[in-house]
């Protein structure tokens, strides 16, 4: 697989000052901020947006008025989506193609693309195919909306897919841009939003050829979802006036805590295993207090979750791409062994996925 990002680093404390640039935040919500972006965990996010390092009177995106108003309108959001959203994608499968020099591109069969912070038609799983040369008769799906825990869906299909069809070759391409919602209202759902979702891309290739060229990779042993009950209420995200808006209900956390350890049991059982045998935990890092609840509720301790606390210091909560990340940076260290995945997004639902680190 291959992670990419957009060249606009943005440390957490820039990000703290473009939003003081917000005139109309009381001196309440601004004490609010500061004491958020301190407890986030994240030390830098990266963003398609550069306006968020630049003096105003340099923005390209956000108004220049003193007031930042107008915000900018949805189609001016998902107008730059098009754009930068193709550039990702073709980044992460280029980077992925060179990686794997022995993959003849026109031999990939099914194309998975995944995102929920914007749309076109044709979208970029088309312009990915055009721009790098590949068969004009892949089978295309998209896994569209779904939020945080989308990768397992679209991992879960290439699964299915390669199982029916074991000459199948399955690229996935998974970008999300969420700092393209950022909007200056003072409601605490939407500030969290603001202190904690960035920018990123993925590809990954899912093949059933047991080719050995000694990189690592994981093998995808079984998947599990549950809807919470009586949670729809605690993460939502739908198209308002303005921009993609997010509910974040504060008991996120502690719902996550009291479910995901049976959700556990069930998964480990599919696959024969017992929670002692995992030897890697690859929990999406949607914020510090979920992956502390995660520790709870499985009775883990801080270095189990090194790789989810090291990608979201690194890079922030980047929407369904960030597993991505923690399996790249498990990738790219030398561990091997069982693995635990788990995801959370809109619903409440949990995803969870059991697979392989093998490779060196």
């Amino acid at each position: 697989m291959a992670t990419v990002v957009p060249d606009t680093a943005c440390s957490q404390e820039e990000a703290r000052e473009f939003m003081r640039k917000v005139p109309h935040f009381t001196p309440k919500e601004q004490r609010f901020l500061d004491r958020l972006y301190q407890g986030t965990g994240i030390e830098e996010r990266h963003s398609v947006i550069a306006d968020f390092v630049r003096p105003r009177e340099e923005f390209s995106f956000f108004s220049r008025d003193p007031s930042l108003l107008p915000e900018p309108s949805p189609a001016d959001r998902n107008n730059l989506f098009i754009t930068e959203a193709r550039s990702l994608a073709i980044r992460a499968v280029s980077d992925l193609l060179q990686d794997l020099s022995w993959l003849d591109p026109s031999s990939i069969t099914h194309l998975i693309t995944v995102t929920c912070t914007g749309f076109s038609a044709p979208g970029f799983d088309y312009q990915v195919v055009q721009a790098l040369n590949l068969s004009p008769t892949i089978l295309r799906h998209n896994i569209a909306f779904m939020g945080c825990y989308a990768a397992f869906p679209a991992l879960r299909l290439a699964r299915t897919i390669c199982q029916a069809l074991p000459r199948a070759r399955v690229l996935i391409v998974d970008v999300e841009l969420c700092s393209l919602h950022v909007q200056f209202r003072p409601d605490p759902d939407r500030l969290v939003a603001n202190a904690i979702f960035a920018d990123g891309a993925a590809a990954a290739l899912v093949s059933g050829d047991r080719r050995d060229d000694g990189s690592p990779r994981f093998r995808l042993d079984s998947f599990a979802s549950r809807i919470l009950p009586e949670s729809a209420g605690a993460m939502s995200w739908s198209l308002g006036e303005r921009a993609f808006d997010m509910t974040l209900s504060a008991y996120v956390p502690q719902l996550i805590r009291e479910h995901l350890g049976e959700l556990l049991e069930e998964s480990l059982a599919e696959g024969g295993l017992s929670p002692g045998e995992i030897s890697l935990w690859a929990i999406h890092p949607g914020g510090k207090a979920i992956l502390g609840k995660v520790q709870e509720a499985l009775g883990l301790d801080e270095q189990a979750l090194e790789d989810s606390s090291r990608v979201l210091a690194r890079y922030g909560n980047m929407s369904s791409a960030t597993i991505f990340f923690v399996l790249r940076s498990m990738a790219d260290r030398p561990c091997a062994g069982p693995v635990f995945a788990a995801a959370f997004g809109p619903g409440l639902t949990i995803e969870t996925a059991c697979l392989e680190r093998v490779g060196s």
